[in-house]
């Protein structure tokens, strides 16, 4: 008696593991399908016009120039600067889909080395705020992790040094203030950026 038991309940689970992965195929064609229909789409729209998206502007910005003599600070001045002299723009989340389709395939290069441009500036400020951090100017590294923030970063070690900062100072409307620009940002990021400000 036992045999046949075992043998029905083997038919069984042949048949459920069967039907799991004809639905997995089945939504994996379903998927490419799609994703080939939008991307046939995105590829005949017609060009935009881009001048007037939300590029990050360097000219007003407020950031510890020139101030202490390290060579780790002058090439990230010195980068930032350059920077000032091209567009900028954070299309984090965004995939060359979603640009096309919003802008018009013609307009797919332009976007992308802008958000070259974005991805080397919020590393660059990264990198510089730690810096001052290290070289023990923690309200200059402050004013460089908060304009990254501002501008959209979504580096993790952004966000905590400058937790950590503000913390430091006692500031708790501030890490209230990083929590409510990282609840914003378009990124895989968002999630463990907001983990690590609640423990902070």
């Amino acid at each position: 008696m036992g045999i046949p038991i075992l043998f029905c309940w083997f038919i069984i689970l042949l048949a459920v593991i069967s039907f799991k992965q004809n639905k997995a195929g089945r939504q994996r064609d379903a998927a490419e399908k799609n994703f080939w229909k939008r991307e046939s789409d995105a590829n005949s729209v017609r060009k935009k016009d881009i001048s007037n998206l939300d590029y990050v502007d360097l000219s007003g910005a407020r950031l510890p120039f020139a101030l202490f003599q390290d060579p780790v600070l002058q090439e990230c001045e010195a980068q930032i600067r350059k920077l000032r002299d091209e567009k900028i723009l954070n299309l984090t989340g965004l995939s060359n889909t979603d640009l096309k389709l919003a802008y018009g395939a013609a307009n797919l290069p332009a976007l992308t080395q802008y958000d070259l441009n974005f991805t080397l500036l919020a590393r660059t400020l990264n990198t510089w705020g730690h810096r001052l951090h290290e070289l023990s100017f923690p309200n200059e590294a402050i004013s460089v992790l908060a304009f990254a923030v501002s501008a959209g970063s979504d580096i993790k070690a952004t966000y905590q040094l400058l937790a950590q900062l503000y913390r430091e100072k006692g500031d708790d409307a501030a890490i209230e203030g990083l929590k409510a620009r990282a609840s914003q940002l378009n990124s895989l990021m968002k999630g463990p950026i907001l983990s690590m400000l609640d423990q902070a």
